[in-house]
């Protein structure tokens, strides 16, 4: 039987929604390890990212022992359990390295690989609790592009405009453009957004599932971390409190930076909710809502799904 002594635990969102800051305040608590393994979702890419001279490959887990397999002539079921052998050991040296009791794996899965994700936490992880951490999408999108000046796919090329974008906001000149966003990165980004929150459902069939909002985690950080404390059975000490907090506070990640102060080429950005407003045309707006359907409305964003009407 394998994960009983190290039940794995998982917080689960789009890209650009805040788990970076929650692992930082998380991986403060004296029983918690949060760590990012990509087990699942079939995926692999490269990514250039900026100053580096060669790409980096992105690949999780099962699709790289699938690789490593391909010509063994090994069972689909063998390949499974070496699969799930391979997550157990590592969970123990997880355990042993950090000296803590709960892990905490935190996923943002890659574009068309949600439905993979949680079948396989189902499959491999059928009692761990889940927290889905939902931001607005149209932020996860602004967030998503800026992020993303800083690397770009080894095999594509920067288009003129893409060029002429990046001077610009890296540069922060005054001249404006047209449009921010290009209708590539909004059938993109909507959907790195939706994918994961459309499968709350599926989850909570099998596991404790417990939604947070990126915005309430702003407003009322103290409040949702403990909350989500309690949800991991961890000690919600007020020294504890404190020493998350003071681990995730945006200065700290940020280097120095109060919320709302940018810097275009960093991955802690703004740490502000709503900046999406400063960028939406009407266009983009009518995208984005074709794409994403009733989940702005249903997770608190909008009342009404032609939102994008006010932008005329």
């Amino acid at each position: 039987m394998f994960f009983n002594r190290n039940q794995s635990n998982f917080i689960i969102a789009s890209p650009r929604s805040g788990t970076t800051w929650m692992s930082k305040m998380l991986n403060a608590h004296p029983e918690i390890f949060c760590v990012e393994r990509r087990l699942f979702g079939d995926y692999a890419d490269l990514v250039l990212d900026e100053g580096a001279k060669n790409p980096r490959l992105r690949v999780t887990l099962d699709k790289y022992t699938n690789s490593l397999f391909q010509h063994h002539g090994f069972s689909k079921k063998l390949k499974k359990r070496l699969l799930k052998s391979f997550i157990s050991s590592l969970q123990h040296e997880e355990t042993k390295l950090s000296g803590k009791k709960t892990i905490v794996d935190k996923i943002t899965p890659y574009v068309n690989t949600s439905d993979k994700v949680i079948h396989n936490i189902n499959d491999f992880f059928p009692k761990s609790k889940i927290i889905y951490l939902v931001r607005d999408g149209r932020d996860v999108l602004t967030s998503g592009v800026f992020h993303w000046f800083n690397k770009q796919s080894a095999h594509e090329e920067l288009s003129s405009f893409e060029k002429k974008r990046r001077e610009i906001h890296l540069n922060k000149t005054e001249e404006q453009l047209p449009r921010f966003f290009q209708d590539k990165e909004i059938q993109q980004w909507a959907n790195e957004w939706v994918q994961p929150i459309r499968t709350i459902e599926e989850a909570k069939k099998k596991h404790h599932v417990k939604v947070i909002h990126y915005e309430d985690l702003l407003i009322n950080t103290e409040v949702v971390l403990e909350d989500c404390l309690r949800f991991f059975s961890s000690k919600t000490s007020n020294k504890v409190i404190v020493k998350c907090l003071e681990e995730g506070s945006f200065k700290k990640m940020s280097a120095g930076r109060e919320k709302g102060t940018a810097v275009q080429n960093a991955h802690v950005r703004k740490g502000i909710s709503g900046d999406w407003k400063n960028y939406f045309t009407y266009e983009d707006g009518k995208l984005f809502q074709e794409i994403v359907g009733d989940a702005l409305v249903k997770y608190g964003y909008e009342t009404d799904e032609k939102w994008y009407e006010k932008i005329r």
